[in-house]
């Protein structure tokens, strides 16, 4: 099967980059007014040197083409400078198949069997169940915007990037475990049962963002945040063969080929408590 283009999250980071770049610009501009609006910035008003922070959040996969991924997030973090931290973060994720990847399995069930040949099943499949990272950040630019005359947003923008853990799960769209089953179980592809993995692997990750000042204990936290990990999927798949396995046993058919990495970009919101 071709392999879908993936250069969005590319596209987003480097956005996010020249976002970054472009910020200490934005908070000087908002403080040329006068010499007291320049103090306030230069002297940070709020400060996390040497503080804990514990920062829930929620992200939502931006590139959804063949599985979609909501992601629920914890980090436990520590700040050893206003420049300097480390964060520990978990997450538990619910993510599905597309409705790309219902229509790509009822084109291809139209298919018979015996005539199709042996087949590959599509690269990028595998999505999260859950997650562990460790994410050194970094914090160069501490700014304030004037959102009105007394309403001035304090902020940091901030760098991550680390490695962990991830538990990974599959549902194919090409192997289908039939057990002979000629109704399919009611599902409109006509197959009975597809086949279903889980697996463990490392995983890296590079994001950052924004958090905005609501008070000396509280941010409120704006992230781009790209998680990738190994991928890889079934080549040689005799489909006619495949059907008369028993739902849940263990494949027999097509060979397990590396497909590089697969990667997954989530928008993330969520908040900090700083203490």
């Amino acid at each position: 099967m071709e392999r879908f283009p993936n250069r969005s999250p590319i596209s987003f980071l480097a956005v996010l980059l020249a976002s970054v770049t472009i910020a200490p610009t934005v908070a000087v501009a908002a403080t040329d007014d006068g010499v007291v609006e320049r103090v306030v910035v230069r002297n940070r008003q709020f400060r996390t040197e040497g503080a804990f922070e514990v920062s829930p959040m929620v992200g939502f996969s931006v590139t959804n083409r063949m599985t979609s991924t909501t992601n629920f997030q914890l980090g436990l973090g520590y700040n050893f400078s206003e420049t300097l931290g480390l964060e520990a973060r978990g997450s538990y994720a619910l993510s599905s198949l597309t409705s790309v990847a219902d229509q790509a399995r009822e084109s291809l069930y139209k298919f018979e069997p015996e005539k199709s040949g042996a087949v590959d099943e599509f690269e990028d499949l595998w999505r999260i169940q859950w997650s562990a990272l460790l994410m050194p950040r970094w914090t160069p630019i501490y700014g304030k915007l004037n959102l009105a005359t007394e309403l001035p947003v304090h902020f940091q923008a901030y760098l991550s990037a680390g490695a962990g853990a991830v538990g990974l799960t599959q549902e194919t769209v090409v192997y289908c475990q039939n057990n002979s089953s000629p109704s399919g179980g009611g599902r409109p592809d006509g197959c009975g049962a597809y086949l279903q993995e889980d697996r463990v692997t490392w995983t890296g990750a590079v994001g950052g963002g924004f958090r905005f000042f609501v008070s000396e204990m509280f941010m409120l936290r704006l992230e781009l945040f790209d998680m990738f990990h190994p991928d890889e999927h079934r080549k040689g798949i005799n489909r006619q063969r495949a059907e008369v396995e028993a739902p849940g046993s263990t494949p027999e058919q097509g060979t397990v080929t590396s497909a590089g990495l697969s990667n997954t970009l989530f928008f993330n919101v969520g908040a900090s408590v700083v203490f």
